[in-house]
């Protein structure tokens, strides 16, 4: 494997919270059962996470059933994992802002399994053909390929997507289906979170009224009071429960209307639309000059 010119000292800091990142995740899977408080799940990997050395790339997502992303416990949440679900787990940590964003889907029931296979099953089939000058189409035909042979859908609307330094979602997306149009390739040096999201339902989601992660994009124009609260977030994501001292009421209208001035970004909670159960897996590439590194 050759490696690009990022330098090992940048290469190391993706493995060290790659590696930050697996176990955490690992540790809330241990956690997954009937009954357990999602909020207590949440903050079991954020804490490890943080505990380690690294930082938060985003609140940890804990999205049950047919919740396909962004849901991350709001303030005082109550909510319990059900008997017969999938629970998602999708995090990230980063050193000094380099990220690594993964995600694991897990059953609570023997039925459900088979949907959660299949999309470990098109990440592993997706990886396999990533080299520089592979168009990202082709990834999301693999993907769609593996799933419909499975006799499931993906999520046409969710995709896997380029990752930069302090930036999450930057540049190119990997689609979960063949788009021909697209037509941008991975390049040598590049970053990617691929992650399939895979369905018995009809493979499109809709945004919920509920909302629970922010962004800053305009930290210079936040009022004086919010931006020690909100400015330490820079560019990343951050959850409405991480905002401390006030009331959660008083919370949300500010956070609307911060979001309504175009002062924040809202990430409200994904529904598949036919309320389908629905699993994904997630991992974080850099692109080499013959292949891949994952970590």
């Amino acid at each position: 494997m050759i490696l690009v010119g990022l330098g090992e000292k940048i290469i190391d800091t993706y493995k060290n919270a790659g590696a930050i990142l697996e176990r955490a995740i690992r540790e809330g899977e241990k956690l997954v059962k009937p009954g357990l408080s999602v909020l207590d799940l949440c903050e079991a990997v954020e804490s490890r996470i943080l505990d380690e050395g690294a930082q938060l790339a985003f609140p940890c997502n804990v999205s049950i059933n047919e919740i396909a992303a962004h849901y991350t416990s709001p303030p005082k949440d109550n909510t319990l994992i059900p008997e017969h679900a999938i629970v998602k787990i999708d995090a990230g940590a980063h050193i000094d802002g380099y990220i690594v964003d993964k995600a694991i889907s897990v059953a609570t029931t023997q039925e459900l399994k088979s949907l959660v296979h299949t999309a470990e099953k098109a990440l592993k089939k997706a990886l396999e053909v990533v080299k520089p000058g592979t168009r990202v189409s082709l990834i999301g035909g693999v993907i769609e390929s593996t799933v419909k042979s499975n006799g499931f859908r993906p999520i046409i609307n969710l995709s896997g997507h380029q990752i930069k330094r302090y930036q999450l979602h930057a540049g190119k997306n990997v689609p979960n289906v063949n788009v021909r149009t697209l037509l941008s390739c991975v390049k040598p040096g590049e970053v990617y979170a691929i992650e399939p999201f895979v369905t018995d339902g009809v493979g499109v989601v809709v945004a919920s009224k509920d909302t629970y992660i922010y962004r800053v994009l305009k930290p210079s124009l936040l009022p004086k009071q919010l931006a020690d609260l909100l400015g330490k977030y820079d560019s990343l994501p951050f959850a409405m429960r991480w905002v401390k001292g006030i009331d959660r009421k008083r919370l949300e209208k500010i956070l609307n209307y911060l979001t309504m001035k175009g002062i924040l970004a809202s990430y409200p909670v994904l529904l598949e639309k036919s309320y389908g159960m629905v699993a994904q897996f997630e991992a974080t590439i850099l692109v080499t000059e013959d292949s891949y590194l994952a970590f």
